[in-house]
């Protein structure tokens, strides 16, 4: 039996069996890992508040014949606000269910928990939180190595300035020569400050993500 310890963020808590819940935790040196939670459904357990929904914890963790297991924890932050609206909850959940399904097969890296941990914040904090969930998702492919092409025509190479056409298909923009456009036929029209949204969120530093002005 191996114990760890490791701060990490809740991205999902389901029941498990009669008592106890079964977590996915986002962490920094582990990436996503799944932990039981004994006894946490219980109102009297010690691990009712670190298997909440979207919490970010310190965890003390025991690794036992395969699995994780939470044996302790403290909440450092519990994002509650988040419950109390249907549009942040429901930006969230997206957001997290995108996290979980990228980092579960993916090598640990840091950057995968620094990235949620200013989403979740900013969803937490935003008026627009679904705008929010949307561009993380944006970004955390691109830090996967999934990004569109923004810089310059994905056909020709050459900048693009003004408008844009971004092509599924080619993921990415497509420049307004007649060669080029006739290489795509799923076009859609892209004004000069989508564009440039779209770049800010692929290039911007995690501090400065969610920063538009």
């Amino acid at each position: 039996m191996t114990n760890i310890f490791s701060k990490g963020f809740v991205m999902a808590s389901f029941p498990y069996r009669e008592r106890d819940r079964m977590l996915h935790i986002l962490t920094p040196d582990y990436g996503l890992i799944s932990a039981g939670a004994r006894g946490a459904c219980s109102v009297k357990s010690k691990l009712r508040s670190v298997s909440n929904l979207f919490s970010l914890c310190n965890y003390d963790l025991f690794h036992h014949k395969g699995r994780f297991y939470v044996d302790d924890g403290e909440v450092i932050e519990s994002f509650l606000n988040i419950s109390e609206s249907l549009e942040h909850l429901t930006a969230a959940s997206h957001a997290a269910e995108v996290f979980r399904d990228l980092t579960r097969h993916s090598p640990p890296d840091k950057k995968y928990f620094d990235l949620w941990a200013y989403t979740i914040y900013e969803i937490s904090q935003s008026k627009c939180p679904v705008l929010i969930s949307r561009l993380s998702t944006l970004r955390l492919l691109a830090e996967a190595g999934y990004a569109p092409r923004l810089s310059s025509c994905v056909i020709c190479q050459r900048p693009v300035s003004g408008d844009a056409v971004f092509s599924f298909s080619n993921s990415g923009i497509i420049c307004h020569r007649h060669s080029c456009g006739d290489s795509s036929e799923d076009y859609l029209k892209m004004s000069r400050g989508t564009l440039a949204l779209l770049q800010h969120i692929l290039s911007a530093p995690l501090n400065r993500l969610y920063r538009f002005q």
